[in-house]
């Protein structure tokens, strides 16, 4: 009896733990299809239990979030060796709370506004409605915190590479949609798993989630069919496999003769445009020369004394920038300090911490509208849906993703590609260390290079003009069904206590 005690506590912190560490894993991993149903059915189990869900969340975050301790070290910006193993794990740990919480919250709403029984005293089109709209409060809070700076990637995005062709329904229904879908099947799942564990029969429900979750697909499928494609405009990506940390030991002089260098390998390649990574030129950067081909680069700024990072775009025979758009979302800590920190560090830039641009991520170059992403933006699919709304024809996202590992490569990816099926507009994705390449408007990559390697890679975007249903609509059939579900979850509520 005293073991059996034993094994329950066990379970009761384990299990959630467990669930939560798979559903981190899966985040942007081949094995999604298998990994993310299971873990969001461990959720769904303990759903109305606080400990279950804090700890499902905690371990959610911590293992997809792991890469942030890659932080350290930041001896190389002043700090002790031990202060920047402290900071790095302490900004994990915090995040990893956060997401705990966050969990709790959304379990505590679901258990007080609607499961105050055993589940099956409901009937099942009760359990429908009720589930559903804890869904969509889910991918409600998903979409409130893309709006924040302290959002990377959660479940709606979670999906690519491990199962596109469901991914694919973000033409119509975007990453909310895709969201609630994917927590639907883990209840499903855990569902499935109560009626078998009660002797109860489950076969009909079995089978109806098998044809749904199927025609899902082939849905999906239909919506990302591949499309001919043009190849009359190749652009030049340069992934210059420069560390943030060694940037700073290369002097404007030696970058302007490997900017050269890979001006002339574009144009050797018959290439229209150049495209740099995030970061890479200098404030006080100088081109000796007149630029050999239109260019897009990743670099900073100085504007009315404020240090920016931008996308500084060159024309062919000028030696200085004509048009820039800067980045308006930047990390928390990692670009931007709080004010009362300042006096403890330069901040986690090395160049001492940068001011945010325009919101708007529309750039009119040379009269080719474009979306632009710089590295944390492509989190915020709104702000690149509101571009795509002004005409924007092709994604362009540079990012600096060193020094964290191919975990954060994975993820950015997954973002981008996302991005892409829900405008149905090709995106142009370069980074220092990688990844570089061209992911189509269907979600599919193209032309990746390798990552840790210089090269001068040509991709052959296309410059697309149709609108997805997502695109024109966004998020409001989400709000409209969440305001019906709460509408039908109160008639419920009423029925049974009368």
């Amino acid at each position: 009896m005293i073991e059996k005690i034993k094994f329950q506590t066990l379970s009761k912190y384990l299990i959630p733990s467990l669930g939560g560490s798979i559903g981190g894993l899966s985040v942007s991993h081949e094995l999604w299809i298998v990994l993310m149903p299971i873990s969001l059915s461990i959720l769904w189990s303990g759903f109305n239990q606080k400990i279950s869900n804090y700890l499902w969340g905690f371990f959610f975050v911590l293992i997809s979030h792991h890469w942030l301790i890659y932080l350290h070290p930041l001896t190389w910006l002043g700090y002790t060796w031990l202060a920047s193993l402290i900071i790095s794990f302490s900004i994990l740990i915090i995040c990893s709370i956060f997401g705990g919480l966050l969990i709790s919250l959304w379990g505590f709403l679901g258990e007080s506004l609607f499961i105050k029984r055993n589940l099956f005293s409901y009937t099942n089109y009760q359990i429908f409605i009720k589930i559903l709209f804890l869904s969509c409060l889910w991918a409600l809070g998903e979409l409130i915190l893309k709006q924040t700076p302290f959002f990377w990637i959660g479940v709606g995005e979670s999906l690519i590479p491990g199962d596109l062709y469901l991914s694919g329904l973000a033409r119509w229904c975007g990453a909310s949609g895709l969201c609630t879908i994917q927590l639907m099947i883990g209840f499903w799942l855990f569902f499935i798993y109560e009626h078998w564990r009660q002797k109860i029969k489950f076969r009909k429900i079995f089978y109806i989630g098998i044809l749904i979750i199927i025609n899902l697909h082939f849905i999906g499928a239909f919506l990302i069919t591949p499309q001919k494609r043009a190849i009359d405009f190749p652009v030049a990506l340069w992934q210059t496999n420069i560390p943030t940390r060694e940037k700073g030991f290369i002097n404007n002089k030696l970058m302007y003769q490997k900017l050269f260098s890979a001006q002339k390998d574009a144009i050797s390649k018959d290439a229209k445009l150049l495209i740099t990574p995030e970061g890479t030129l200098d404030f006080a950067f100088i081109m000796e020369n007149p630029s050999l081909i239109d260019i897009f680069a990743g670099g900073f700024r100085i504007s009315e004394k404020h240090l920016k990072s931008s996308l500084l775009a060159f024309k062919k025979g000028d030696k200085s920038y004509s048009d820039f758009i800067d980045k308006h979302r930047l990390v928390p800590l990692g670009e931007k300090l709080p004010n009362i920190l300042n006096r403890f560090s330069v901040g986690f830039s090395s160049l001492g911490g940068l001011h945010s641009g325009q919101a708007s991520r529309f750039f009119n170059w040379d009269k080719t509208p474009l979306a632009i992403a710089i590295c944390y933006e492509i989190s915020d699919g709104l702000e690149i849906r509101k571009a795509i709304q002004l005409g924007s024809e092709l994604i362009i996202s540079i990012s600096n993703l060193d020094p964290y590992p191919i975990k954060v490569q994975k993820q950015f990816i997954s973002l981008a590609s996302l991005r892409s099926i829900e405008n149905n507009r090709d995106n142009v994705i370069i980074s220092n260390t990688g990844p570089t390449g061209l992911i189509r408007n269907d979600g599919r990559i193209a032309n990746l290079l390798p990552t840790s390697i210089e090269q001068v890679n040509i991709v052959y975007p296309n410059f697309l003009t149709s609108r997805t249903i997502y695109n024109r609509v966004g998020d409001k059939p989400l709000l409209i069904l969440s305001i019906i579900l709460i509408s039908l979850n109160l008639r419920s509520m009423k029925r049974s206590t009368n």
